[in-house]
């Protein structure tokens, strides 16, 4: 487990210090965690999965994916997957429609 909340942070593009300091530790309780010398705490990693959207599953196990999906990662992801699935004129058009909508509401 120990890997894997390592594994998280750095995914993550975050320090030590930037990672504590959102789930209310210090660095060197990340430190300590990450380099095996101190257990985490069960109420912290149920935190450090609400604060990141950490798959406690994945965490603990290592099974399943590292993060769980929010319904804003699946509704890119859906449209990421048709826009793939496009032949490249279409992908094209697609995109300048994208940019249209995104002009539009920025009028608004």
């Amino acid at each position: 487990m120990i890997s894997r909340i390592k594994a998280v942070r750095e995914s993550l593009n975050l320090s030590q210090r930037e990672f504590g300091e959102r789930l209310g530790v210090s660095r060197d309780v990340i430190s300590n965690i990450e380099y095996g010398r101190v257990p985490p705490k069960e109420l912290l990693l149920r935190h450090m999965c609400q604060q990141y959207n950490i798959n406690e599953h994945w965490l603990k196990t290592g099974e399943d994916e590292m993060f769980n999906e929010t319904p804003e990662d699946t509704k890119f992801n859906t449209a990421l997957e048709l826009f793939k699935s496009l032949r490249p004129e279409f992908q094209d058009y697609a995109l300048e429609q994208i940019k249209s909508l995104a002009k539009l509401q920025n009028k608004t």
